[in-house]
């Protein structure tokens, strides 16, 4: 079983980025692998970094774009699980693979935390799994990566998630993959702290980078 983890960044976000090189990442050994995907600057700067740059330009509304780009990107290589998640994420990296060492990787996999609205999808920056053939049909509904007007949602997670249910592939709810009340967690840093050292998840999303070099070397 081979995970590719693939982070989302830019240059904006370096601090961050580095963060993660400077912990978790270092967890992530072969026969596993990962890439950042970020913008141009960094695709030039740093290793393993995809340049997924949207058409137009970095932008939060088109990050259903950046993430399409990595997502066709990602089949160039060889994994049997993708997982995505953001550059503000502590990920045990362990607790992942011993996750993922239950599941087929041959069949049609979108694991994540549950969010409802209007339909279940994961969370994105928490991180969400896919395997290869999921990625697959998801690619076959290239406008639904793009901003959804209609419902004003521009959204990455909620992007992936609308065409994955769309093309009839369910999500598999898992809470360790979660940050529960991510608003506070972002003015509360002890809470990703407890979700990792004593609550056992997975992963913990808006996570400061000096909050991410204490996990690592409290874990």
């Amino acid at each position: 079983m081979k995970i590719l983890t693939t982070i989302l960044t830019c240059s904006g976000t370096q601090k961050r980025a580095n963060a993660c090189l400077d912990t978790w990442v270092k967890d992530i050994q072969a026969p596993h692998d990962y890439y950042f995907y970020g913008d141009e600057l960094q695709a030039c700067t740093m290793t393993k970094t995809w340049n997924c740059t949207p058409d137009d330009g970095e932008c939060r509304s088109r990050l259903p774009e950046k993430t399409y780009k990595m997502l066709k990107m990602s089949l160039d290589y060889e994994w049997d699980f993708l997982f995505k998640c953001d550059d503000d994420t502590y990920v045990s990296f362990n607790k992942l693979v011993e996750l993922l060492s239950g599941y087929d990787f041959t069949q049609d996999f979108y694991i994540g935390c549950k969010i409802t609205n209007p339909f279940p999808y994961g969370q994105g920056g928490a991180g969400y799994i896919l395997t290869r053939s999921a990625i697959k049909k998801c690619l076959h509904s290239l406008e639904l990566f793009y901003q959804d007007r209609s419902k004003n949602k521009i959204a990455e997670d909620y992007s992936v998630g609308l065409a994955l249910n769309m093309e009839g592939v369910p999500l598999q709810h898992i809470p360790l993959l979660n940050t529960p009340h991510p608003n506070k967690a972002a003015q509360d840093q002890g809470i990703c702290v407890k979700n990792i050292l004593t609550e056992n998840k997975i992963t913990t999303h808006y996570v400061e980078p000096t909050t991410m070099s204490f996990i690592h070397i409290n874990k």
